[in-house]
């Protein structure tokens, strides 16, 4: 029987990649769903060629544009959260930001299997997702190359052999940019990213390098470790993904070539490796691979993620949604590069400093107290430049 796939972001970066996944194993996948945010026209290919059950699409002004070929058509978060409870085997999550909060949740009280990529929804949740995972069925995949390696190189070790687990960055764009010359920096430059295609915010987020803060604090609420247990270190050949340290100094690392197809097709074949077309890695190809430690003071995104988590439940939100009003901000020209870091320090430095959030009306009423609270940080960078 083939497995069912619902992909929420089917038109991104990651959902567009699953779809080859699933287009190179036709015998062993079904796309149940599909849902994008507006981008109808890639919607409607999609549709067009695998023929899923149901459609959802995130803006409810272009459902009319949608062209549904006899599938059930939704729309909003509430439309994505009646598709989660369809007869999926597997969702992928790959919305981008804080949207994709609320169908992680339901995923997960549906007992099903999640395979996320939506990194905002442990940053902002992550104490309600472990507890939902410790007390019901589901089980939850990462897909981010990162958190996929060390999702794999983990479930071999004891926990008492973990000295340390080492997040790798390829450093972006701008890893050589003086600080003066960051303050320069255009839309264009920064959508400009060596390595990875992908969407515009997680190109932007990773040019800021507020994407390695995330997935610090990602990786502490996948993984139950203790922020000074996880590391980051900038390697730009992008080959090796994740390293676990050990007790006894030696180190474990995850290599394959950057190609999100790879990771994904690990969570959709349930953790089981299969043979793929996609991207093979040849040693012998390779003339080196570096590794140094990020500049947190060029680069304060990292540094301000481990003050979040220092400082409780209620900052890690205000640090994701502070860094997407802040990111949304710089995309529409009202800030500067070096402006984003800014609203997200300014922002946190205002948290209400509730360190244990333990259900979603908290997680939204703190997110939204943080939105205005950024908006005010990024009028008065308004102000300042009149």
């Amino acid at each position: 029987m083939k497995k069912k796939i619902l992909i929420l972001g089917s038109t991104g970066s990651i959902g567009t990649a699953t779809l080859e996944v699933i287009a190179n194993d036709p015998e062993s996948f079904e796309v149940q769903g599909l849902a994008c945010g507006n981008n109808v026209a890639l919607l409607n290919e999609q549709i067009a060629r695998f023929r899923p059950r149901e459609v959802c699409v995130f803006d409810k002004h272009r459902k009319d544009a949608v062209i549904a070929s006899g599938a059930r058509l939704y729309s909003g978060i509430e439309g994505m959260k009646e598709m989660v409870r369809s007869d999926a085997a597997v969702v992928v999550n790959a919305l981008p930001g804080s949207i994709g909060l609320e169908p992680t949740i339901e995923t997960l009280k549906c007992g099903k299997t999640l395979a996320l990529a939506n990194k905002e929804s442990l940053v902002m949740a992550g104490r309600i997702i472990r507890r939902l995972l410790a007390e019901g069925s589901a089980e939850l995949i990462p897909v981010d190359s990162e958190h996929s390696a060390l999702y794999q190189l983990l479930r071999g070790i004891d926990r008492e052999e973990i000295k340390a687990v080492v997040i790798t960055a390829s450093g972006g764009p701008f890893r050589k940019h003086s600080r003066r010359a960051l303050e320069k920096v255009g839309l264009s430059e920064a959508m400009n990213h060596p390595t990875w295609k992908m969407g515009q915010k997680i190109t932007l987020d990773s040019a800021t390098l507020m994407n390695k803060g995330l997935e610090i604090i990602e990786a502490r609420w996948l993984f139950d470790l203790e922020p000074e247990r996880i590391k980051t270190l900038v390697h730009p050949e992008s080959i090796v993904h994740g390293i676990v340290e050990l007790a006894d100094n030696s180190f474990l690392a995850y290599m394959a070539c950057p190609d999100m197809k790879i990771p994904i097709a690990y969570a959709l074949n349930g953790k089981q490796r299969i043979a793929l077309p996609f991207s093979p890695l040849r040693l012998d190809e390779l003339t080196k691979l570096t590794f140094h430690p990020p500049d947190v003071k060029r680069f304060p995104s990292i540094r301000l993620a481990y003050e979040a988590l220092a400082a409780g439940d209620s900052a890690l939100i205000a640090f994701n949604v502070s860094n997407e009003v802040a990111a949304q901000a710089f995309i529409e020209g009202r800030i500067g590069f070096t402006d984003i870091p800014r609203v997200v320090a300014e922002t946190l430095a205002e948290d209400p400093g509730e360190p244990v959030i333990d259900s979603v009306d908290q997680v939204h009423r703190v997110a939204s107290w943080t939105r205005e609270i950024a908006m005010t940080k990024i009028t008065d960078t308004g102000r300042k430049k009149l």
